[in-house]
């Protein structure tokens, strides 16, 4: 059979640029090139390129998402997207890829696009009975000043731009004085701020795929952040050190089947394909639902790479099944 062509694909709006990048390096060095020709196509404001492993690059054809190399004009089987933040998270790429018919490891427009959007995805899992810490969204025409937020809401809170990931922008605020401060550094990310009252407790992620219809979890990971922004900021998650990532949970059996449970439930109602990982905290004999993240991290250290290793499983075959998957799909 002829070998998939697959684009790789990294970059990104964002402040998570880099993090894209990383992972791009882990799926591309990771993928099956006896079963698989791999590109990295790199997206970014200014260009759409794919660049070569001797870091020559070559436009992208947007009207098919094809690139030209030595007068060969290569197609792509398969887009795999890991780019962190928009248009790889939000559902833009999802509505393009769909309008040229080139299958994709990742959730839907509708589904990318709410679960990207914080305040959408909590007010619907709400709906569903999930706990979800007591939270406000805020845009910035709006002017929000301290008595607006505190009026709805009570300190400590975690101040985060309501669309965005790798908690760039959010910030952590236990005082008055720093909560207008928190809110623009979130303005500079987005243009909705999202406040949410903090919960003390175990923070707890949980990674879950699809695969031969069926939706699987990966083990849990206990996070302690040892930063001073005392939460599992993006220098927690992205320094070396910086946070303690425990794999499995040091957690009970039972709370480990019910925080599986959860995420299989979730990955299904949200309607999500591909690699999810979802972000819970845990108080008080209580679960509480954080956020998902459709394309989580996927560098040598990232939490699913980790998760996987811990059941015996290689990011290799956890790529092939996301792609293999997203090739179904179109069938």
């Amino acid at each position: 059979m002829r070998k998939k062509n697959i684009a790789v694909i990294a970059g990104g709006y964002s402040g998570e640029y880099i993090v894209s990048i990383n992972s791009s390096k882990t799926i591309y060095r990771n993928l099956n090139k006896k079963k698989y020709n791999a590109f990295t196509i790199l997206i970014i404001k200014e260009k759409w390129v794919y660049i070569d492993e001797g870091q020559n690059e070559y436009p992208v054809d947007k009207n098919d998402f094809s690139v030209t190399v030595k007068d060969k004009k290569i197609h792509f089987d398969c887009a795999l997207i890991t780019i962190h933040g928009s248009p790889g998270e939000d559902g833009k790429l999802q509505g393009y890829f769909d309008m040229l018919d080139i299958p994709y490891t990742t959730a839907g427009i509708l589904a990318s696009a709410l679960t990207f959007n914080k305040h959408f995805c909590n007010l619907l899992v709400k709906q569903w009975g999930i706990l979800t810490s007591k939270s406000v969204k805020y845009h910035v025409s709006e002017n929000p000043d301290a008595n607006m937020i505190l009026s709805h809401i009570k300190l400590p809170v975690f101040v985060k731009p309501n669309r965005g990931g790798s908690s760039l922008g959010t910030t952590f605020v236990n005082n008055t004085d720093n909560l207008m401060p928190a809110v623009n550094e979130a303005f500079k990310h987005d243009t909705e701020v999202f406040v949410e009252e903090y919960i003390e407790g175990t923070e707890l992620t949980c990674g879950a795929f699809i695969h031969n219809g069926k939706v699987k979890a990966l083990p849990v990971t206990e996070i302690i952040s040892k930063t001073k922004a005392q939460f599992f900021d993006f220098e927690a998650k992205y320094t070396k050190g910086a946070a303690d990532e425990i794999t499995p949970a040091r957690i009970s059996k039972e709370l480990t089947r019910k925080i599986q449970d959860l995420t299989i439930c979730l990955y299904k109602k949200l309607d999500l394909k591909g690699i999810v990982r979802f972000d819970y905290i845990f108080n008080n004999s209580k679960i509480y639902f954080l956020e998902a993240n459709i394309t989580p991290g996927m560098a040598d250290t990232s939490i699913v790479p980790q998760q996987a290793e811990v059941i015996g499983m290689s990011i290799s075959d956890l790529f092939m099944i996301a792609i293999e998957e997203a090739l179904k799909s179109r069938q």
